[in-house]
């Protein structure tokens, strides 16, 4: 009778801890079918289509990353939810790219920081850039989101 209450505990625990585990990974996005199309006219020969979903401009946005032929790194666009294009995300190589502001508040908000990956997506529909920053803070990786002015819009553990 222990062993067989310890066994169901041990079960419990340990699907417990996968349900935990799964809820952190992000569930995976379908393309919808007018955005694939979108892509594949202007790149017939894109690959490996992956997507989710991102907040900029405060407006939710779809990001598809993929691969084209002859590009050294993956494309990234922003798709509005009625399907349309919105803008792109042009990686940046380091942040001297940025605006002092967007720098300032990365020092201020995560001190000693080490800079994974930097994109910047400028606003189609007016002035302004918004800037997604992907970096190492004591011992956390973080997401964050920035305006050009050094607003931390968003940030995100993953």
């Amino acid at each position: 009778m222990r062993r067989l209450v310890f066994t169901t505990l041990g079960c419990l625990l340990l699907s417990g801890f996968a349900v935990g585990v799964n809820a952190q990974q992000p569930a995976p996005v379908n393309i919808p079918d007018k955005v694939k199309a979108n892509i594949l006219k202007r790149y017939p020969k894109a690959t490996d289509l992956q997507a989710g979903y991102e907040i900029h401009f405060k407006r939710k946005l779809l990001e598809v990353s993929f691969k084209d032929e002859g590009a050294e790194a993956p494309i990234l666009e922003l798709y509005r939810e009625d399907g349309h294009l919105f803008t792109n995300e042009m990686q940046l190589d380091d942040l001297s790219e940025a605006p002092s502001a967007v720098k300032d508040a990365l020092n201020k908000e995560f001190p000693g920081y080490a800079l994974k990956k930097s994109e910047m997506i400028a606003n189609p529909n007016g002035i302004g850039e918004e800037y997604e920053i992907y970096l190492l803070a004591g011992g956390v990786n973080w997401k964050v989101s920035v305006t050009e002015t050094g607003n931390i819009e968003g940030k995100d553990r993953f």
